[in-house]
C-alpha cells in the first residue's frame, strides 16, 4: 500500500504541478491568484466527485467519461488562450479543469482506503512522500524554466506546454475508446525495451509531454496536429495582434 499510494500522488498530483509551473514561467501569476486557482479547482474535485454518481447517469450511462473528455479540451483551449494573451482567466480555466481532472480520481482512493486502520498509516505516508516529491521536483522545474526562458526566449516554453497541453488530448482520446467513441488503431511504435511508462523516469515525461512508449496511430496523429496548431496560434496570432497596433 506504501508504493501504491506513493505511485498514485505522483501520477495524479505531478501533471497539475507541472502545468502550473509551466504557466508560471510563461507568466507569472501573483500568489494570491495562485492559491485562489487552487483552493477552487480544490472544491471543484470535491463537488465533482461527489456528483460523480448523478454525472454517471448522463448519455446513456457515459456522462462522467464525457465530462472527464470536456476538461480535457477545456484545459488545452485555456492553455492556448493563456499562451497567446496571458489572460488571467485562462490561467483560472486551465488549472481548474487539469485539477478536477485528476485530484478527483485521487480524493476518490483516498476516501476509499483512509478508513481502512490496516492500511491508514501507508496510505499517509506514501501520500506524504508522493506530495513532498511533487513539490521538490516543481520547485527545481520551475527554476531549471526559468534559466532556460532567460537565455534562450519563451519559445522553447511554448514548445513544452504545447507539448504538454497535446497530452490532455491524449487523455481524451483514452476515454473516448472507453465509450467507443473511436476505435484503436495500430501501434506505431513499442519502446517499452527501451523507457517504460512505469519507470520512474517514464513516469515524469508521461506527466510533462504525455509520453506513451505504445502509441496508436489515431494517439501520434492527434498528439502531432494539436501540439503544431498550439504552436502555431501562438506564432501567428501574437504577430497580427502586432500588425494590426502599428
Amino acid at each position: 500500500m506504501l508504493i501504491t499510494s506513493l505511485v498514485m500522488s505522483l501520477n495524479q498530483l505531478l501533471p497539475v504541478a507541472i502545468l502550473l509551473v509551466l504557466l508560471q514561467v510563461v507568466a507569472k501569476q501573483s500568489r494570491a491568484q495562485v492559491w485562489f486557482a487552487l483552493v477552487i479547482a480544490a472544491v471543484m474535485s470535491f463537488l465533482y466527485m461527489q456528483s460523480a454518481s448523478w454525472v454517471s447517469q448522463w448519455f446513456e450511462h457515459q456522462g462522467l467519461e464525457y465530462s472527464q473528455i470536456g476538461l480535457c479540451v477545456s484545459a488545452f483551449v485555456a492553455a492556448l488562450v493563456f499562451a497567446i494573451k496571458q489572460k488571467t482567466a485562462a490561467f483560472y480555466v486551465a488549472v481548474i479543469s487539469t485539477t478536477t481532472l485528476y485530484l478527483s480520481h485521487y480524493i476518490i482512493y483516498l476516501t476509499s482506503f483512509w478508513q481502512n486502520s490496516d492500511v491508514g498509516q501507508s496510505l499517509f505516508i506514501g501520500t506524504l512522500l508522493g506530495v513532498g516529491i511533487c513539490l521538490s521536483f516543481s520547485v527545481l522545474l520551475y527554476f531549471f524554466m526559468n534559466a532556460i526562458k532567460q537565455r534562450f526566449g519563451i519559445y522553447p516554453l511554448l514548445v513544452l506546454l504545447a507539448l504538454n497541453s497535446a497530452a490532455k488530448l491524449l487523455v481524451a482520446l483514452d476515454l473516448a475508446s472507453q465509450i467507443d467513441l473511436i476505435t484503436n488503431t495500430a501501434t506505431v511504435w513499442d519502446l517499452r525495451d527501451i523507457l517504460s511508462e512505469n519507470s520512474e523516469l517514464g513516469r515524469v515525461l508521461r506527466a510533462l509531454v504525455g509520453y506513451e512508449a505504445t502509441p496508436d496511430f489515431i494517439s501520434v496523429l492527434i498528439y502531432s496536429m494539436s501540439s503544431t496548431l498550439f504552436l502555431s496560434f501562438c506564432y501567428f496570432i501574437p504577430a497580427s495582434i502586432t500588425e494590426e497596433r502599428v
